[in-house]
């Protein structure tokens, strides 16, 4: 039993051993009795606490009024800020995003013909400039493009690079060029890129229709090799903000504060400095109070608050926050990420580090720019012409070229001013400088499009060739309309060799037609009067808002992340077009805003019916306007209902003759039944049909003198979705009229034409404009002109009847 007794108490000496050693071994100081046993101590100190825990620098902000998670112990000791500041700042890097910079600023880049070109800038940090290796270009083209004779032809600020064979039909190919040292350059960067293309087999002029490249922005890049595509260091940087793979740009402005109605101008005036300094075609701006999930390509991610809001949501913020007004970039704030950081102690000094933004872009009031700013997607920046000029095709862009196609084609912009009023009788000329060889045969032609309109055309009728020097071509001004315009010149050639079409014409290299930038485009003097209302003046050049000293009223239904985004994003655009910020008060109802110029944002359920009116909108629209409800009867057939409609009503043979005889004066004397008009028709109002997911409209205020502009939808979601849609520079331009619907199905714009709109003349007087305003009225009045010639000419045999009865001989 002893012996028993003796091995059970050795054995219960090894099991405590043992369990004394399961806990890991120690070296820290002895704890003292009582204290938490937590076996990982806490974060020591280090040089990011001591700007939150120490007194001085907290207790200047202490006394504004907080939210509750902002409020802060007086304990000297910082154990628990880290937990609440440390999870939410760090950003997931989206994968492959800091080692690319998207450049093509098109949605969607087609090069069709058998000659095409675009040329646009795109902005570096040096840090960019110094890693950048290749250009890589992802793209797709036709079956039919031979690819032994057809080449896409790349430069980077003026220095060729090595032109590809373009040989993808079935799958998209991509190319990757290299980058020569040296080229690149710290700033702006031209980026030139076009395409030679021929047919395979098809030597007619039509077969160059079926000739196109698309490219990719999402495989078209310039690659890095390190993560500097999203890093930024100073204000300049901005610039740098770039693409993403859909060819746009976001600003993602984290507001903590975004509920603060008293904040919202604040907002809204940070958005336009931010567009004005990236100046990027296809913007879309949100204002959200949390920070981004992921770092995106083309994102710049704004903090903007006081620095107490900041301290929730960031770390390590700057102390300069906590005591003035700051703005830069500061890539210790949030994990992952390079924020710029906009702050102060105060919202006074949040107003201030925001103005600061603006001061490289103050433009005296009352001066007029020379150009307007398109060098993001068209370079160089477009003229803008307020009165007779002559530009030569050189500043305009284009170089002096030979070409040995069917269809020669290239592009050029000319800008027009807000007042532009020429559309019923200007004309303009194109001094052309151009030769053709002798194998052109007579029946080719020479033809210019404004906006993709038809505006002259010139017959090449000489046998052996010829060469024009200033040969003047009219041009019709009736499609030009304020901003930028496109002017196309295309050459098309026939010649018997595509006639035979033998084996190998299509790849012939002789040139046939030749282009020199010596031809100038000449505009003369124009008329001179706004419009209002106007949608079209607004998208060119943003006018009238950013035209007086008086604040622009800003109404929005609420002040929620979607609407105060849809706002932003219209607000920035239309600094954009205008070239400089403008003066925003946001109201807190419309009904206070009197006859100021204003801008309406927010669902249309939400607003008051005296305003559906003022717009000329159905008064059913804020019920009837819900996308997707209406069931679309079945269309039928025209004719049967016409037929059936000519039976029930008497006269029908002699309408019919009627509409004949419109549609021949249409056809050979460009009349119809809205110029033969005494009077403009009176406005009638517009319903949105349920295909619209968006729509912009613009009145007058009651009294006249304001212009309002209304941005709707019939949910927040389409609001926000609509505005970013609609301002993309391809959509933008096709904005006009008074009224301009979106479908976002369909990815097209309608627009309601305005009937009678009132002239805002803001020139000196002068006789020669109003001659010019009285022209162009007439000529869109054909009947009212008609009815003045005879009164004139009744006065004038009049006159003459009785001078000559007074003044005669008797007999």
């Amino acid at each position: 039993m002893r012996r028993y007794l003796s091995a059970g108490l050795f054995w219960s000496l090894i099991a405590s051993c043992a369990f004394a050693q399961s806990s890991p071994f120690d070296m820290s100081p002895e704890r003292p009795a009582g204290s938490s046993p937590a076996p990982v101590p806490s974060r020591p100190p280090s040089p990011v606490q001591p700007p939150v825990a120490v007194p001085p620098v907290v207790q200047p902000v202490a006394p504004q009024p907080v939210q509750p998670p902002q409020v802060r112990s007086q304990s000297p000791l910082p154990a628990p800020i880290p937990p609440a500041v440390s999870t939410p700042a760090t950003v997931k890097v989206e994968q492959g995003g800091d080692t690319r910079r998207y450049v093509l600023p098109y949605e969607k880049l087609t090069l069709s013909g058998e000659m095409d070109q675009r040329q646009w800038s795109f902005y570096l940090t040096p840090e960019q400039v110094n890693a950048a290796v290749s250009l890589n270009i992802g793209y797709q083209n036709a079956v039919v493009v031979a690819p032994e004779s057809s080449t896409l032809q790349v430069s980077l600020n003026n220095v060729p690079l090595e032109a590809v064979k373009i040989e993808a039909p079935d799958v998209e190919g991509t190319v990757s060029l290299k980058i020569p040292q040296g080229v690149l350059q710290t700033g702006a960067n031209i980026l030139t890129l076009g395409a030679e293309q021929r047919h395979r087999t098809d030597c007619t002029i039509q077969s160059t229709y079926d000739l196109w490249t698309e490219i990719d922005p999402a495989e078209t890049y310039i690659d890095f090799n390190s993560n500097v595509s999203g890093r930024f260091t100073n204000l300049d940087d901005i610039q740098a903000t770039g693409l993403d793979e859909n060819a746009a740009t976001s600003i993602e402005i984290v507001a903590p504060g975004l509920a603060n109605p008293a904040f919202a101008s604040s907002l809204l005036r940070l958005s336009q400095a931010l567009a004005l300094r990236t100046q990027m075609p296809n913007q879309n701006i949100r204002i959200v109070s949390t920070l981004p999930l992921e770092r995106k390509a083309g994102t710049l991610v704004v903090l903007v608050g006081t620095a107490r809001e900041l301290a929730a949501i960031s770390k390590n913020l700057p102390p300069e926050a906590f005591t003035a007004a700051f703005a830069d970039f500061e890539n210790g704030v949030v994990d992952n990420l390079s924020p710029l950081l906009v702050s102060g102690p105060t919202l006074q000094a949040v107003d201030s580090a925001i103005e600061t933004l603006f001061t490289p872009m103050v433009r005296a009031p009352g001066t007029q720019r020379a150009t307007l700013a398109t060098k993001a997607w068209h370079a160089p920046d477009v003229p803008l012409v307020l009165s007779d000029r002559r530009i030569p095709l050189s500043e305009l862009g284009l170089q002096s070229s030979e070409f040995a196609g069917r269809r020669f084609r290239t592009d050029f912009y000319i800008g027009m001013p807000a007042d532009f009023y020429a559309s019923a009788y200007g004309e303009a000329s194109l001094l052309l400088d151009a030769a053709y060889s002798s194998k052109v045969l007579p029946g080719s032609h020479i033809d210019i499009y404004v906006n993709g309109n038809i505006a002259s055309t010139v017959p090449i009728s000489n046998n052996g060739g010829g060469i024009f020097r200033h040969l003047p071509i009219k041009v019709t001004m009736r499609h030009f309309q304020p901003g930028p315009n496109r002017v196309t010149l295309e050459a098309v050639l026939m010649t018997a060799e595509d006639q035979a079409c033998a084996p190998g014409a299509t790849t012939s290299a002789t040139p046939r037609f030749a282009l020199f930038d010596t031809s100038e485009m000449h505009i003369p003097d124009y008329a001179r009067v706004g419009r209002k209302p106007d949608l079209a003046a607004m998208a060119g050049t943003g006018r009238p808002y950013p035209r007086g000293e008086d604040p622009v009223a800003v109404s929005l239904d609420r002040f929620e992340a979607d609407t105060m985004s849809a706002a932003a994003t219209l607000v920035s655009r239309i600094a954009v077009a205008s070239g400089r910020p403008m003066e925003i008060e946001t109201v807190a109802s419309p009904l206070v805003i009197g006859d100021r110029d204003a801008l309406f944002v927010g669902m249309i359920s939400q607003l008051p019916q005296a305003l559906i009116s003022q717009f000329n909108l159905a008064p059913t629209s804020q019920v009837a306007w819900k996308t997707g409800t209406t069931v679309q009867a079945p269309a039928q057939n025209q004719n049967v209902l016409f037929d059936q409609w000519r039976e029930r009503v008497d006269g029908g043979i002699w309408q019919g003759q009627v509409s004949s005889l419109e549609e021949w004066l249409k056809r050979n004397f460009d009349l119809s039944s809205d110029t033969l008009r005494f009077l403009p028709s009176a406005e009638q109002s517009y319903s949105p049909p349920d295909n619209v997911s968006f729509m912009l409209a613009q009145g007058l205020s009651p009294s006249g003198e304001g212009v309002w502009t209304l941005a709707t939808a019939p949910t927040a979601t389409e609001l926000r979705e609509g505005v970013s849609a609609m301002t993309h520079e391809d959509r933008w331009r096709q904005v006009s009229g008074r009224v301009a619907a979106y479908d976002g199905n369909a990815d097209k714009i309608e627009t309601v034409e305005v009937e009678r709109p009132h002239m805002d003349i803001r020139q000196p007087f002068s006789i020669w404009n109003w001659r010019l305003i009285a022209a162009n009225w007439l000529s869109s009045n054909v009947f009212s002109y008609s009815l003045a010639f005879i009164g004139f000419v009744t006065i004038l045999g009049i006159a003459t009847f009785s001078m000559l009865r007074l003044m005669g001989r008797k007999r």
